[in-house]
């Protein structure tokens, strides 16, 4: 009597096949979104970066702190050149935003939770 079915040998070669496919979907999913994180805090620290700079050419100096907004900290009335200040896709233990910090020369953007070692953008 001839039965249509499977046998455990032929389960298991599929059972394998389908897991090796899975493991490598997995991989593949979490370095695309490791590597979308970093463009967007890469895009993230762009952005903030033009808004200084545009505090720098009206008010002639970059401002104290872009905690919620980055405001130009001499104008009247006051300039308000990104009114929120964008968080951290993904914030690790340092905190959710960039950390912005200003020197004798200019100024410096870091964005802590980069995946990788940390990006940071200075200036000049």
């Amino acid at each position: 009597m001839k039965k249509n079915a499977f046998t455990l040998l032929e389960l298991l070669v599929v059972i394998g096949i389908i897991g090796v496919v899975m493991a490598i979907g997995v991989v593949s999913y979490t370095t695309i979104s490791k590597n979308s994180r970093n463009a967007r805090r890469s895009a993230d620290l762009e952005t903030i970066r033009q808004a200084l700079e545009m505090c720098r050419s009206i008010d002639g100096q970059y401002p104290a702190g872009i905690y919620e907004t980055v405001t130009c900290p001499n104008s009247v009335p006051s300039v308000v050149t990104l009114k929120s200040t964008p968080k951290d896709p993904k914030p690790c233990d340092s905190g959710e935003r960039y950390s912005y910090s200003i020197n004798v020369d200019g100024y410096e953007l870091t964005a802590d939770c980069y995946e990788g070692d940390p990006l940071t953008l200075t200036n000049p």
